[in-house]
């Protein structure tokens, strides 16, 4: 994966040092292994590497309605399995991180205001509250969102959630904008509290 030039973009982004990366799996390879591998010798893929592809596979036919898988697709897989997984948390990388840039394009820290209008220029200013579609958080989530900090009713809830699949984006109210600034950050609390690298944006509105 350290490799893959789409991977390493991530791992890159995500402040994950390679050449550490590298050396430390190597090292892991080399405790692990029962036996030296002669060279030239035929290898054949573990269950666990055969398990993370097929987790990419299934993520892509299910998320991105087919399509060819990436390297960023089988570096999330590769979370599922405990020893890649520790390995990547003990260099500081998480499945969160590594979906969070592939989502956003930018590390956690960076993301809170990520594509955000700061409405709060003149008083009085409104402000449309807008979650953005990802590949990763559950739809399901999406519509417990929407019934907790929006106050909707389950009808309405999913059919917002159904906008946001499908247009990338959906509006989730226009409030002032210090009430639209609340609700925005507890989106955000909510989504890091589960993992999910959901993202909710202002944008300035002129409705009354």
């Amino acid at each position: 994966m350290i490799d893959d030039p789409d991977a390493a973009v991530v791992m890159r982004g995500c402040n994950l040092d390679l050449e550490a990366a590298r050396q430390r799996f190597i090292a892991s390879l080399a405790d692990r292994a029962e036996t030296p591998l002669a060279e030239g010798a035929d290898t054949t893929p573990s269950a666990a590497f055969q398990r993370i592809i097929q987790r990419a596979v299934i993520h892509v036919q299910s998320a991105k309605c087919g399509g060819l898988v990436t390297g960023t697709d089988v570096l999330v897989a590769a979370f599922a399995e405990p020893p890649a997984a520790e390995l990547l948390q003990a260099l500081g990388f998480t499945r969160y991180d590594a979906i969070s840039y592939i989502s956003h394009g930018a590390a956690e820290g960076d993301q809170g205001r990520a594509g955000e209008e700061h409405a709060a220029e003149k008083p009085g200013s409104l402000a449309e509250v807008r979650l953005l579609n990802d590949d990763y958080t559950p739809m399901e989530f999406v519509v417990h969102v929407l019934e907790r900090v929006f106050n909707m009713d389950r009808e309405t809830a999913t059919r917002i959630m159904l906008e946001i699949h499908n247009e990338g984006t959906g509006i989730c109210g226009i409030y002032p904008y210090h009430v639209a600034d609340v609700k925005a950050a507890e989106v955000r609390s909510l989504a890091h509290e589960h993992q999910h690298p959901l993202q909710c944006v202002l944008k300035r509105s002129s409705s009354i």
